[in-house]
């Protein structure tokens, strides 16, 4: 049975100067273990004010928009592969190569593929379907041609608009967060 030690100490102080942001460093009485170490802040306002991760101290309140954007993006795209899928699966099943080289040879060529064959062949086997072994949105141009043939391209052009305006605000949304570095002990 091992036993733990915590050591804490202040790092710098809080966002509003009242209190001290604190690493806490554990570390076991064996040689295998490696320390723990975490932060906090001893401040009850900043403490329910700002979010600390990765060595950054971040203003919950200035995230939310960011936050909120990039859950929307999300959806957007979900919908957007929603038919990005349908597409590119029945564009490869019109296709109809006679091998697999002769598939990842057009995926190549169209830019949406970069496996190799033994990647390829391996996916093939596993039942992944062409929209699996591919990234069709490297290629807009031909996924466009594509939804035109398809006769899906106003809603491919609503989706694709909506997800690149989501994408758009998000990173909008992300130059408006706060965010402080920890103070070097």
């Amino acid at each position: 049975m091992s036993t733990s030690e915590t050591v804490e100490f202040a790092v710098g102080p809080c966002p509003c100067g009242s209190g001290a942001i604190v690493k806490s460093v554990t570390t076991q009485d064996n040689p295998w273990s490696s320390a723990d170490i975490s932060y906090g802040i001893n401040c009850p306002k900043c403490a329910g004010a700002w979010d600390i991760t990765s060595g950054t101290l971040t203003n919950r309140e200035s995230a939310r928009p960011h936050q909120e954007a990039y859950r929307a993006e999300r959806q957007a795209s979900a919908e957007l592969h929603v038919i990005v899928d349908e597409l590119v699966d029945r564009h490869f099943e019109d296709f109809g190569a006679k091998t697999m080289t002769a598939e990842l040879r057009e995926m190549q060529r169209l830019g949406i593929s970069t496996m190799n064959i033994a990647q390829f062949r391996k996916a093939v086997h596993e039942g992944r379907r062409p929209l699996e072994r591919s990234y069709a949105l490297k290629n807009p141009d031909w996924l466009f041609s594509v939804a035109k043939e398809a006769e899906k391209e106003e809603a491919f052009v609503q989706l694709r608009d909506k997800y690149n305006d989501a994408r758009a605000r998000t990173a909008d949304t992300a130059k408006a967060v706060i965010r402080r570095r920890i103070p070097n002990e």
